[in-house]
């Protein structure tokens, strides 16, 4: 004999059919490659929880999550500077390259920096970090003065005008060379501004004294040079080839020394700037003539532009410069 069930009975096993074919309908757009409950951002928040490192190592590990990448620009123009500066001249003047001008002290602004540490370097190494998969084929690395004496002194160009001098750079000697320095005038810089074993450590904030262990950091399987010479000052010109001849870690690496570094601003950022050409692939010690730099890098072959600063002339004077902490004697005349 059967028995009919009960209306009620009926009813709470249409609710549980109902329940359970829900939750296998949900599981079907589950993520099976993701297993952990923790989303992707918050995987990388311990580590300094800053937003651009958390940025370079998502990179790393997920290419797959990001979006295509835009046409990379032929060139680019990539820079630092504080909120107060005023960078409006960069379009004005090179309106012909891409900018990249990041902000050192204003997180609200649309490109910055994590912090700001390290001077140039890091907003130098963050656009890399950030773009390294879609990088300009041509990049110029400057700093955010216009021109004039004596706010522009480390400008190598007539009336020290960074317009001077990318209007001349040689585009074809960059992709050729790989690497070129914005100076050419080897003071301060060549021919061995660093000595890392020399003691006592000589200069004035004694950098060469931290060298050695910075050297070992970057670059621990390759002995360290006695000898560390490049023209100053952080300005240099970069082909899109020769930064993807390092794999994207080895800046996420370097930028994360300069995120650690309990040294001054002014220290860390010396050092990184007597790296820049031994990062890009020259010998520690890479200082071209100065006639044979202005000829392959900016074009001036037929006349003698450039010329090394003098120890003893009326055309020298002792400046501060305030934004390097450095006293140094420089080349102050007409080009």
């Amino acid at each position: 004999m059967l028995v009919r069930p009960s209306r009620v009975a009926v009813v709470l096993l249409l609710i549980i059919a109902t329940i359970l074919i829900r939750r296998s309908s949900d599981s079907c757009y589950e993520n099976p490659g993701n297993p952990s409950s923790i989303p992707v951002k918050q995987l990388y928040l311990n580590d300094y929880g800053r937003q651009h490192d958390q940025k370079a190592r998502a990179e790393i590990v997920e290419p797959s999550l990001k979006a295509a990448p835009k046409v990379a620009a032929e060139k680019a123009i990539v820079m630092g500077r504080l909120a107060r500066d005023d960078v409006d001249w960069v379009a004005q003047d090179l309106p012909d390259w891409e900018r990249y001008i990041y902000t050192v002290d204003n997180d609200n602004s649309t490109l910055h920096t994590a912090v700001n540490k390290g001077k140039e370097a890091m907003p130098y190494l963050t656009f890399i970090i950030d773009n390294y998969q879609n990088l300009p084929k041509t990049m110029a690395f400057l700093h955010s003065h216009r021109g004039g004496w004596p706010e522009a002194w480390h400008n190598d160009a007539p009336g020290y005008m960074a317009k001077n001098m990318l209007d001349k750079l040689k585009i074809d000697y960059v992709q050729r060379n790989g690497y070129a320095n914005l100076r050419c005038i080897h003071n301060p810089g060549c021919p061995g501004e660093m000595q890392m074993f020399r003691q006592p450590p000589q200069g004035e904030l004694e950098v060469e004294g931290y060298m050695l262990e910075v050297w070992q950091r970057f670059f621990n399987s390759t002995a360290p040079p006695h000898i560390i010479g490049t023209p100053c000052c952080a300005q240099f010109a970069v082909s899109r080839d020769q930064v993807l001849k390092r794999p994207l870690e080895d800046y996420v690496h370097f930028r994360r020394w300069l995120l650690e570094t309990e040294l001054i601003d002014d220290i860390s950022g010396r050092i990184m700037e007597y790296l820049w050409h031994i990062i890009f692939g020259k010998e520690p010690v890479y200082c071209p003539g100065v006639e044979e730099c202005s000829c392959q890098v900016f074009g001036r072959c037929d006349e003698y532009t450039y010329k090394a600063p003098p120890t003893q002339s009326s055309d020298t004077r002792l400046i501060e410069d305030s934004d390097r902490r450095r006293s140094q004697e420089v080349f102050q005349g007409q080009k």
